[in-house]
């Protein structure tokens, strides 16, 4: 009679081993390696595939609003910087235009809406993180284009890239930021001028 294990420690069971399964097909070691490859890769791709395809923002302030209150319409210099947005930034196929509730900047998209066939999405100019949250849910390849306020263009561009730059004035009505966004928390923003300073 064999001894009892001492408690806590484990002995293996005596007895036959079970038989052995069948044999692999020849080359199965093989197309597992294959297989993590190609994993592998793709996995390593996916980053370069968003990069590739990075969400472009486009943000302007609305074109130049007339002395109305409290919701003024362009002048006839906005409508022609509406124009030229519209000229500037139709090349690039917008697939996405966001303006405020307000007249003046639906009027500053107006141009690139008729030209692109895009719908304008409105939404709230308070409503910044809403907005932003919107773009950054756009799929990857997007091409949007923002037209807000002097006193938030600054807040869309440091909320989507973290880029801070000088907030606007009253009389400053060219610029134009682009917000590239890498889909790998990455991104970046430049500021460009379009049409009469």
């Amino acid at each position: 009679m064999r001894p009892a294990a001492p408690a806590g420690k484990w002995t293996p069971a005596r007895g036959p081993l079970p038989p052995p399964g069948p044999p692999l097909p020849e080359g199965n070691g093989r197309m597992l390696r294959r297989l993590f490859v190609a994993s592998a890769l793709l996995w390593a791709a996916a980053p370069l595939a968003a990069q590739a395809n990075p969400v472009t923002v486009f943000v302007v302030r609305h074109a130049e609003k007339g002395p109305g209150t409290p919701d003024p319409s362009l002048t006839d210099a906005g409508r022609e910087r509406a124009v030229q947005l519209a000229r500037v930034v139709g090349d690039v196929h917008p697939t996405a235009l966001f303006a405020t509730e307000f007249k003046r900047t639906q009027e500053t998209l107006a141009p690139l809406a008729a030209a692109t066939a895009v719908t304008v999405t409105v939404t709230l100019a308070r409503d910044v993180d809403g907005l932003v949250g919107r773009l950054r849910a756009l799929p990857p390849g997007s091409r949007a284009v923002v037209a807000s306020h002097s006193n938030l263009v600054d807040q869309i561009v440091q909320k989507l890239s973290g880029v801070k730059m000088t907030a606007l004035t009253d009389a400053d009505y060219d610029r134009l930021v682009v917000v590239t966004l890498l889909g790998n928390g990455k991104s970046d923003a430049v500021v460009l001028r379009y049409g009469a300073p």
